[in-house]
């Protein structure tokens, strides 16, 4: 665009220039040839007319124009008297030559000047073109008249016309150079005003529009030197601020409105997906209520059923078409329901809002009596309330809850009748067996000498069975006051180290017969307790003889002891199955034992049961009278007692172990909590 506006200007410009030049200077030449042509004549005339003077004088006295001499002299000095004349010819009336200023002329045909130029008007002056062997000739005709105006010659004088153009040619030529001179002083001072004035202003002014329109709003254009342009410009720099800030504003709208429209965007998908699953939970819900396994009918606000899924009408053993459009008071009676004004009056409550749990007895149409489980609850649409009633059918459930109050009474009173057998055969049993004992043990000393090898081989074996008795029925003793929460504690300070050594050092006989070690990793600064030493005793031993047991031979025992602090209400390990200690609020300090070994391992499912009374895990065929024998079950009473103890203590025993495994022997630990306060007798804190 800016070279064609600058082409188009210097083109405008050189026309303009060429034109009124070239148009000036043609109209000079023209000018300056028509009067050079009529100066030229005038002279011719003057000349003509100076010897028409002469030879009218003669002719006036009587004489032929012919016979009058020195007239061929007399026109040679005519034209000698003009350089530019080229001839002086007196023709007669006809155009046939009389007198010549030179013979070359003598011979040219006038009769063209003569026709043109009629005689008889002596006030025309006649010009006439006359072809000469050099060149066309000007020629001039004046008429030579006699004393009473007749005609009496012509006079013809002529100029040839290549001096015309000559002179004409010469004022082209200088016209050129003058015009060449001119024209480039004159181009180039419009070249130099268009490029400072025109061309260089609005290349500054395309160039900062330019910027704008490519976003640079802050292009200033500076002042320029022409006042319309300076003016645009100040225009189109008021105009760029006005950009720059509707840009602005154009992009925080934008912004705006990309961010409102990501947010659409995200709503519409959003929409699109609730409402999908909108349709498919309505669906879902249809096939759901239609599918469901509980009896469904909805009413209107008229009371009148308006759905029933396909349960309700298996459930009631009428068709939908039996069931729909009813008053639910007609299907009330219809099902022979129980206190049908009761219903009625609960199923008015659920209008109000309330939820309603109720249960009803009918008799469908099989005549099957059957129990169900009312629940009712209002839901609004617009203004419309349509109560929902659902109905399970628990009269199995019943009939399960009969049977099984009956079974529990019966376990219950069996229980009873155990414990009472339990309290009763330990009872029994310890007086015979002390009996027992204490003649075994006088035969065997005060009476050893009366006795054969064999009698004192019986009666060694009679006694140690009695004290393997003895010591069952001691724990039978122990889970029965465990039970009845009658035993009592005799408390002291107990320092758990020196108990774990202790009960380490009594059983260090097995833990070498089972070629077995044992590793100790005991807290040197653990305070002291308050604890019955005896039942604490029977707490480790139990838990350390069922390690020794079901750990094979060459295995290891690990006993740890530390001291652990915890929030009262912090689930610690094996807390999840057992609940939350019952103790102050706070952080409490524990003594925690734990008692690991690389035995067989104890299976999930038995890691639930084995603190109950006289359960053993595995099978009933493993149970042997050994004391630490591998892999041995006895009566199940030990870890029962042991979890008895701890209770009474205030503190926490669980076991953890991945499984039960004889071949990789993956190994058990026994983990047992002391808290570390005063406890009483009763095992309270």
């Amino acid at each position: 665009m800016k070279q064609s506006l600058e082409k188009r200007i210097i083109l405008f410009s050189f026309i303009i220039l060429s034109m009124t030049i070239l148009a000036n200077s043609a109209m000079e030449i023209a000018v300056f040839r028509r009067e050079y042509v009529q100066e030229i004549l005038l002279r011719s005339k003057s000349l003509g007319t100076s010897l028409k003077s002469s030879i009218e004088k003669v002719l006036a006295l009587g004489i032929d124009i012919r016979d009058v001499n020195g007239l061929a002299e007399k026109c040679r000095e005519v034209i000698q008297s003009d350089p530019e004349m080229s001839y002086c010819v007196i023709t007669d009336i006809d155009g046939k030559t009389i007198f010549a200023s030179e013979p070359a002329f003598a011979s040219l045909d006038f009769t063209k000047a003569h026709a043109q130029s009629p005689y008889g008007d002596s006030r025309q002056q006649n010009v006439a073109i006359i072809p000469t062997p050099k060149g066309s000739h000007f020629d001039v005709l004046i008429p030579v008249q006699s004393f009473n105006t007749r005609i009496l010659a012509s006079i013809h004088i002529g100029f040839p016309r290549s001096t015309i153009d000559q002179k004409v040619y010469a004022i082209i030529l200088r016209s050129i150079i003058i015009f060449l001179v001119f024209f480039s002083i004159s181009f180039a001072l419009v070249i130099l005003f268009v490029k400072r004035s025109i061309i260089t202003p609005v290349e500054s002014l395309l160039e900062g529009v330019n910027r704008i329109s490519q976003g640079d709003f802050k292009t200033a254009i500076q002042t320029l030197p022409v006042y319309e342009l300076d003016q645009l410009g100040i225009k189109i720099n008021a105009m760029s601020l006005d950009l720059e800030a509707h840009d602005r504003e154009l992009r925080n709208n934008y912004t705006e409105l990309s961010k409102t429209h990501s947010k659409l965007h995200d709503s519409y998908i959003k929409l699109e997906g609730l409402s999908r699953d909108l349709e498919k939970s309505e669906e879902l819900y249809k096939k759901l209520q239609e599918e469901a396994g509980d009896s469904i009918i909805i009413l209107d606000d008229s009371e009148k059923i308006i759905i029933a899924n396909k349960m309700a009408q298996t459930f009631f053993g009428f068709p939908a078409s039996e069931i729909i459009g009813q008053h639910v008071s007609g299907l009330l009676v219809k099902l022979n329901a129980e206190d049908i004004p009761h219903h009625l009056k609960k199923f008015n409550e659920a209008y109000e809002g309330h939820q309603i749990d109720d249960e009803i007895v009918i008799t469908n149409s099989r005549h099957e009596q059957l129990v169900g489980r009312v629940h009712a609850s209002c839901v609004t649409m617009g203004d419309k309330h349509l109560l929902q009633i659902i109905v399970r059918d628990i009269t199995k459930e019943r009939e399960f809850l009969l049977n099984l109050e009956k079974s529990a009474a019966g376990l219950a009173k069996l229980n009873r009748m155990k414990d009472s057998f339990l309290g009763l055969a330990s009872h029994e049993l310890k007086t015979p067996l002390t009996v027992i004992m204490g003649y075994s043990e006088l035969l065997l000393t005060d009476m050893k000498d009366q006795l054969t090898e064999t009698s004192g081989e019986m009666i060694q074996n009679i006694s140690t069975a009695a004290a393997r008795l003895d010591n069952i029925v001691k724990d039978m003793i122990d889970v029965t006051m465990i039970d009845q929460k009658l035993m009592e504690l005799k408390l002291d300070q107990v320092n758990i180290n020196e108990l774990i050594e202790s009960a380490v050092k009594e059983l260090r006989f097995f833990l070498m017969l089972r070629k077995q070690e044992i590793v100790t990793h005991l807290d040197k600064t653990l305070p002291t307790i308050q604890g019955d030493l005896t039942r604490l005793m029977q707490l480790l031993s139990n838990i350390l003889g069922n390690a020794i047991k079901f750990t094979p031979d060459g295995g290891t025992i690990t006993v740890t002891s530390a001291l652990r602090q915890a929030d009262n209400n912090e689930h610690l390990p094996g807390f999840n199955r057992r609940g939350k200690l019952n103790i102050s609020k706070g952080r409490q300090q524990f003594i925690e034992i734990v008692i690991s070994d690389t035995g067989i391992g104890i299976d999930k499912e038995d890691q639930r049961r084995i603190f109950d009374k006289f359960y053993e895990a595995g099978k009933i065929e493993e149970h042997s009278s050994g004391k630490v024998a591998f892999n041995t079950r006895g009566a199940g009473l030990g870890l029962s007692i042991a979890k008895g103890v701890i209770d009474m203590h205030g503190g926490q025993l669980w076991v953890e172990s991945t499984g039960y495994e004889p071949h990789t022997c993956p190994g058990s630990s026994f983990f047992i909590l002391l808290p570390v306060f005063q406890t009483q007798a009763d095992g309270t804190v």
